[in-house]
Order: C-alpha cells, then sequence, then structure tokens
C-alpha cells in the first residue's frame, strides 16, 4: 500500500489533474478496504466497516461495498422468564419532512458541511454524528432553525437541491455545491420485547464503526420473525435493553435471552 501510495501521489511527465485525482480516489477506496477486519464472535461473524465522511472522501465510499453483518446468534444462557410485554406500536411513517438551506462559508465545496453520514440505506444519506463546529453550515443553521426543525443525530437526508436518488447520488450531488438544499426526514422510534432464551434472533445487521446505531440488512427465520413481525428491513437498532452504546456493544447485548430494543423507522423516500 506504501508503494501504491507513492506512485498514486506523483503525476506521470504530461499527466493532468483530472487523472491524478481519480488515481488518488482509488487509494482511497483501497484504504478503506485495508481498514476493514473480521472479528469472530460466539456464533457470530462481525464485520466492521470504517466510516467516512462523505465530504471527506465522496467517491472512497460511495465504490465501498456493503459489508453485511451475520446473525448475532444467541449463546447458550439460562432461560429467565422475563416479564410479558406490552403492544408494541407498529413502524410508522415520520411525522413530515422538511427543508433546510445550508451554506458552507466561503462559498467552497471542499468545506465540510459539519456532520458525518453512513450510506448503508440504499436510497438515504443517514445522519450519525454532528461536528458542532461552530463555523460549519449544520452548526450555523440549526442556531437559528425554527422549532423541530433542526438537524439531528439519527435524522435522514431523503433529497438534495430537490431531486431523490441513490445514497451515491445525494453524496455525490452534496459535493457539488457550496450552497444546498436538503430535504430532511426525522423518523419515529419505537420498542419491542422479545423472550429470546437460546434461540437464534433471524437477523442480518450492518453498522459503521462510528456509529451509534445497527442498520438492519434482512429479517429471516427465527424469534423476531414470530414475535415482533413489525420489526423490518432498513430500521435500525438505537439502544439494546435500554442503553444506546456502540453497535459492538449493543450486538453483545443482543446475546440475552431476553432482549428489550428501541428501532428507528426506515426513511420513506
Amino acid at each position: 500500500l506504501a508503494q501504491a501510495a507513492e506512485y498514486l501521489s506523483k503525476a506521470s511527465p504530461g499527466e493532468c489533474p483530472a487523472t491524478l485525482a481519480r488515481k488518488r480516489v482509488r487509494l482511497g477506496a483501497a484504504a478503506m478496504f485495508l481498514c476493514c477486519c473480521v472479528q469472530e464472535t460466539d456464533k457470530a461473524t462481525v464485520v466492521h466497516v470504517p466510516s467516512v465522511a462523505v465530504w471527506e472522501a465522496p467517491l472512497a465510499e460511495a465504490e465501498a461495498e456493503v459489508r453485511v453483518v451475520e446473525e448475532a446468534a444467541a449463546v447458550d444462557a439460562p432461560k429467565v422468564e422475563a416479564p410479558a410485554a406490552p403492544p408494541a406500536p407498529p413502524a410508522s411513517s415520520p411525522t413530515g419532512d422538511f427543508d433546510a438551506v445550508l451554506e458552507r462559508p466561503s462559498a467552497s465545496t471542499r468545506t465540510p458541511f459539519g456532520w458525518g453520514l453512513d450510506m448503508l440505506c440504499p436510497d438515504a444519506l443517514h445522519i450519525e454524528s454532528l461536528s458542532g463546529d461552530p463555523t460549519a453550515a449544520v452548526t450555523r443553521y440549526n442556531a437559528s432553525a425554527p422549532a423541530g426543525r433542526d438537524i439531528r443525530v439519527g435524522d435522514y437526508i431523503i433529497r438534495v437541491n430537490g431531486a431523490a436518488g441513490s445514497a451515491k447520488s445525494l453524496g455525490e450531488a452534496l459535493l457539488k455545491h457550496s450552497t444546498a438544499q436538503v430535504t430532511v426526514q426525522r423518523p419515529k422510534t419505537y420498542a419491542v420485547e422479545i423472550k429470546k432464551g437460546d434461540k437464534a434472533l433471524g437477523v442480518d445487521l450492518n453498522y459503521t464503526t462510528q456509529g451509534k446505531s445497527i442498520y438492519v440488512v434482512s429479517i429471516r427465520d427465527g424469534v423476531i420473525k414470530e414475535q415482533v413481525p413489525e420489526v423490518g428491513k432498513g430500521q435500525r437498532i438505537v439502544s439494546v435493553n435500554g442503553k444506546a452504546s456502540s453497535p459492538k456493544e449493543m450486538i453483545e447485548a443482543l446475546k440475552t435471552p431476553w432482549v428489550k430494543l428501541e428501532l428507528s423507522a426506515a426513511p420513506v423516500v
């Protein structure tokens, strides 16, 4: 990788700047894959996907394949009788979308907006962090935003300048403009309780190393399908047993015989 970096960082005789830039983007994608690691746990394979902010390495992230986390299956544990779970409300659409106009300082397309975005959802960008930088476009927008229309961690961006599209195309659209109008959607959350015992959950999950939620890739045969069929693809686990922590810690908590999940609804595009 070091030799590749030296090669890609230097321009060949007569090479134009655009060609050199494309070579450097390919280097970013290669480095991203080399950072991935796989950790074996009891009956589970956890694949860590590095989180790269869209404005920092857009093409490298967009070209990276989504890695699916295998089911966090139950480990052998004594069965514990849990209290009866209250009826859970079905996942519903968000209460409403709103538009926000973000202006980057200095009219530069290289200045960060002030957020970290993940592309786990195929047709929306998920806001997984806010920088808090007082000069950033998102921070300045939030300072004067109407009540309930501030941009928050956990929100989705479903359109950029009025156009919907794939997560990749939305990220690319943000990079092209120093001022952008984004349509923000705030998902509703709900809770479910599962008496799992030593059975498998039957779920495929994915997450980024810097995120605070776990993306539901798919539901298979298992306890979730049997007991809480309202949990579905595209939703996110935001806490397990009342604790919002790192994705790795939440996946460990899924191994307990009784699980309470808080989830956010999938974006409605």
